[in-house]
């Protein structure tokens, strides 16, 4: 393997034949809309056939560390490649600042294990055909297309809601509308729960491919936990996904967050799949 120049174009081929060979995306939703948005760190290398590794490093700033991965071609998963590829992700991380690895494929876990990682975290990707979804008719709440004063609410929700969280607790106007921008994401996908005094949460959805869809972020107003109104939300974001053409939903929860996993499985959800946080033992 080689540095080779960063191109759009053939990164997002090389991602594309990974996905269509493994089943699901070689990296996740955060990063590969750090790489869309041009704003995390990214290194692409290449071999005689082509693109064959492409890195990427997100920074937090909630607690100062980043979180990197690698997307690997099929071709070079041997243990020399696998541990090549997780030291070539290291090297985008300044100044030797903490970082962790995500990972989910057996031959990456095992070269990670290798370099001294051990597992902190997990994420479950759960999933659901939409005609499937049990429907949670709103109640106590209206449910409504987001609009542009909204966003600010939407935030300070947001980011009361996953506090401490990682990947989520520094949302601001600007980083909200320009996800909401990005492929796969438009206002209409976006759905607000009001009660008469305010918004009590809302539910952003993605579509991905032809016919897959997201419910790729939820919250409700701490001060109205156990409401209910996730359920109405998240059954909302389906119909919705429904609407643009969407036959099956995905979902990502982190495996400690118990009431999200209760609200998902009794909407119909299931676990198919797992991603790993891998710290280096030395932190």
């Amino acid at each position: 393997m080689q540095p080779t120049p960063f191109g759009a174009a053939a990164v997002d081929r090389f991602l594309a034949e990974v996905s269509a060979a493994d089943g699901h995306p070689p990296l996740s939703g955060h990063k590969l809309s750090q790489i869309a948005q041009e704003t995390g760190r990214v290194d692409a290398w290449s071999d005689d056939e082509g693109v064959c590794l492409v890195c990427v490093a997100a920074h937090h700033a909630g607690d100062g560390h980043w979180a990197i991965e690698a997307a690997v071609a099929t071709r070079r998963r041997d243990a020399t490649d696998e541990e090549a590829a997780i030291r070539n992700a290291e090297r985008l991380v300044p100044n030797d600042d903490r970082h962790t690895l995500w990972a989910f494929r057996g031959e990456q876990i095992e070269a990670a294990i290798r370099l001294g990682y051990v597992e902190t975290r997990s994420v479950l990707r759960m999933s659901v055909a939409i005609a499937d979804v049990a429907r949670v008719p709103a109640s106590g709440i209206s449910i409504t297309s987001m609009i542009e004063e909204d966003v600010a609410a939407i935030v300070e929700i947001n980011n009361r809601a996953f506090v401490g969280h990682r990947e989520q607790a520094a949302m601001t106007v600007d980083s909200f509308r320009r996800l909401i921008r990005s492929e796969g994401f438009d206002a209409d996908g976006t759905v607000v729960a009001r009660t008469e005094q305010r918004i009590a949460g809302f539910c952003v959805t993605k579509r991905q491919g032809s016919v897959g869809g997201e419910v790729y972020l939820l919250a409700v107003d701490p001060d109205l936990a156990g409401s209910g109104y996730g359920s109405m939300l998240a059954s909302a974001g389906c119909d919705r996904l429904a609407n643009r053409g969407a036959a099956t939903a995905v979902v990502w929860v982190d495996t400690t967050n118990h009431a999200a996993l209760r609200v998902y499985r009794a909407l119909g959800f299931s676990e198919d799949f797992r991603n790993r946080e891998m710290t280096p033992a030395t932190d």
